[in-house]
């Protein structure tokens, strides 16, 4: 963070300050929007519900789910429909 100057108004420290504030504000909505989105995958991936998971367990959880769906959607189309395997945790 650049030092105040002696010359400096109390114009620009103002104005130094909103920008600090707008600044914050706009990384608050930031964040809580992107934790919003983690909170939404981690709600639709299949885990046990007295496990308290954090956002980098969720995105690991939500990609190892998705790959397997993948995994699973690929065979499915190879094998024409007729594969009856289920997808458990």
């Amino acid at each position: 963070m650049p030092e105040m100057t002696e010359n400096e108004t109390p114009t620009k420290k103002q104005h130094r300050k909103k920008n600090r504030e707008t600044h914050n504000a706009v990384e608050r909505h930031r964040k809580k929007k992107i934790n919003a989105g983690i909170n939404r995958i981690g709600e639709l991936i299949p885990c046990s519900p007295a496990l308290k998971q954090s956002k980098n367990m969720i995105l690991d959880q939500a990609f190892k789910y998705i790959t397997e769906l993948k995994r699973q959607n690929d065979e499915l189309l190879l094998n024409g429909g007729n594969n009856e395997q289920g997808f458990y945790w």
